[in-house]
């Protein structure tokens, strides 16, 4: 530093005063110090860019030493990225104002090119001439490192690694601009992981990771190079296909639900087995925007999974209509909730040997003001996709369970009150203390209550099934599995359930005078309950032959139009006059 300053006469007038050479001695030793310790990289130039001065942290940034870079021109560093006309520029500015200051690729001397931040300042004479240049630059790399590291987060799903939602609409509007341009033809493909709830649910989180990270090699090893693959959310990923047909969208589909088909191996050692489901929208032809696409794509998948899951559909108009319709129904559904418009109607449980009503199954129906009275098959679904059936859920069971309360207190000899449970309700961890919550409110005994459960609800999630089961039999209500036969029963299973019931799904009774089958399958269904100890009640009896062979079969306990149909509590009273079979305790 003390040769470098001698260089510039200006710098080291001989003081007249010892003061005043103290003062510039002072300023030296800082200004050394500085030139010194600086993280910075610091080089000085004559006026022709030869190098005569550079600090430590310039050896440091650069690799040069000293002694190699000193008497070098700094065109040395130059990285080749910038054109001539840029340092033309850059110079020009400096003779101009006296300084430049912006970013700029060096190259080390290992021939690695790294950004600076670069400001260069001219020392002048008295006469206002430049004799040196000092260049001030700080190593820019770590910080696009960074930089690059946080787009990367920004843009790619930390689990999977793959592109996430917000860079797969950067790529899809490339794409289809590009699609529109060449006047070719593409692809948006939605992917969805059927049964993956199950397994997060009943093997926990690590595991469902694990399992997604698995299915995102499978699905990379069936595209091409050129395909675009981004994980869309949760258990859905998309994948985006230029310059194909529909037929090859529909081969990579194809191949795709088959090897996701394949069973996975966990490191656990769990083998499981899970499908896909697929919904598929072609570009330009079914949209001209990246919004539309992937909303065309989304009701494809709906359609897909609606259809029974590990296939594959494409998006048509007709969808696009589906999808409002249901989306007005749901928005109705939430406004239905809050205006109450639900109510429940109740059909008699009866004895097939006297007709005897010895309880009721409460059937939700909902009463709009402007359309009437609306089927459950024409709102449930949507309730059940959409969560809502949980809050209409509870609501009918709180409803029913005061309902039976008021007729027991009447004086009405029944035994049972049957509600039906959606999957969403019974898979919830608090079921179990939300139907004790409905007993406690209600003063109903739990004895009066049979809880009604789909056979495919019980098989899908057989541990925490059983748990919830156990914890329902310690409240004291009794349990049945509604529609079986429909599903796909494990016997060894269905006997370690702690059920009461099994309830013979009304497709097996109506064909039992005309299917030998199917009355086989009742036969079956009725011996298999009486093996495990079980009571049998058969839907959907219509005719008196139904119920004759129904009884002589053995079944005890049946429902259905032969016997009524359901009605508001405010009727139930009068069923005593149409039936003669109602019996009321007298006072």
């Amino acid at each position: 530093m003390e040769n470098l300053i001698s260089t510039f006469p200006d710098w080291r007038a001989p003081p007249t005063h010892r003061a005043e050479r103290d003062k510039t001695e002072t300023v030296v030793n800082l200004a050394s110090a500085v030139f010194n310790s600086t993280q910075e990289a610091i080089v000085v130039t004559d006026n022709k860019g030869i190098i005569v001065a550079v600090n430590p942290a310039f050896s440091i940034i650069t690799g040069y030493s000293a002694s190699e870079i000193i008497g070098k021109n700094m065109r040395a560093l130059q990285s080749g990225r910038q054109h001539r006309a840029f340092y033309r520029e850059m110079w020009e500015r400096v003779g101009k104002s006296g300084y430049w200051q912006g970013e700029i690729w060096n190259r080390r001397k290992n021939g690695e090119v790294y950004p600076a931040l670069l400001t260069i300042s001219s020392v002048r004479n008295t006469s206002g001439t430049p004799t040196h240049y000092i260049g001030n630059s700080a190593d820019l790399s770590r910080i696009r490192k960074s930089e690059l590291k946080l787009d990367h987060v920004a843009h790619h799903d930390e689990l999977t690694g793959l592109p996430n939602r917000r860079l797969l609409n950067v790529r899809l509007e490339r794409i289809l601009a590009r699609a529109i341009r060449d006047d070719t033809e593409g692809a948006v493909i939605f992917v969805d992981l059927d049964r993956f709830k199950l397994v997060n649910d009943s093997l926990g989180h690590g595991a469902g990771d694990e399992l997604l990270t698995l299915a995102t090699w499978r699905i990379k090893n069936n595209l091409r190079t050129s395909d675009f693959l981004a994980r869309f959310g949760g258990d859905e990923f998309t994948v985006l296909l230029e310059r194909t047909t529909r037929d090859g969208a529909a081969k990579v589909a194809s191949n795709l639900i088959e090897q996701l088909s394949e069973p996975f191996f966990l490191s656990s050692g769990e083998e499981i087995s899970i499908g896909a489901s697929i919904g598929i929208c072609l570009f330009p032809k079914d949209g001209t925007s990246p919004e539309q696409l992937l909303q065309h794509a989304d009701a494809a998948l709906y359609q897909a999974k609606a259809a029974g899951k590990s296939t594959c559909k494409f998006y048509s108009s007709d969808l696009t209509t589906l999808a409002n319709t249901r989306l007005s129904l749901e928005n109705q559904l939430r406004r239905a909730i809050n205006r109450q418009e639900f109510v429940v109607h109740y059909q008699p449980l009866v004895s097939l040997q006297d007709r005897r009503v010895f309880g009721f199954e409460a059937l939700i129906r909902w009463q709009d003001p402007d359309r009437g009275m609306i089927a459950p098959s024409d709102f449930l679904p949507v309730a059940e996709e959409t969560g809502l059936i949980v809050p209409i859920g509870q609501w009918v069971l709180e409803q029913a369970c005061a309902q039976m309360k008021s007729w027991l207190d009447a004086g009405y000899q029944l035994d049972a009150l049957a509600v039906n449970i959606s999957a969403r309700q019974f898979n919830r961890p608090d079921f179990a203390t939300s139907v004790a919550k409905a007993l406690q409110q209600t003063g109903l005994e739990p004895c009066c209550l049979e809880l009604e459960i789909t056979e495919g609800t019980l098989m899908a999630n057989d541990a925490a099934s059983l748990a919830t089961l156990e914890a329902l039999k310690a409240l004291g209500v009794r349990l049945a599995v509604d529609d079986f036969g429909t599903g796909y029963s494990s016997l060894a299973y269905l006997k370690k359930l702690p059920v009461d019931k099994l309830k013979i799904d009304r497709s097996f009774v109506t064909d039992i005078g005309s299917d030998p089958a199917s009355a086989a399958i009742v036969s079956a269904i009725i011996g298999l309950a009486r093996c495990l100890g079980l009571s049998v009640l058969a839907e959907g009896i219509q005719t008196e032959q139904q119920r004759e062979t129904l009884l002589a079969s053995g079944c005890a306990e049946g429902q259905g139009f032969l016997f009524a149909r359901p009605v508001s509590p405010a009727a139930v009273p009068s069923l005593e006059d149409a039936m003669l079979h109602l019996v009321r305790a007298a006072p």
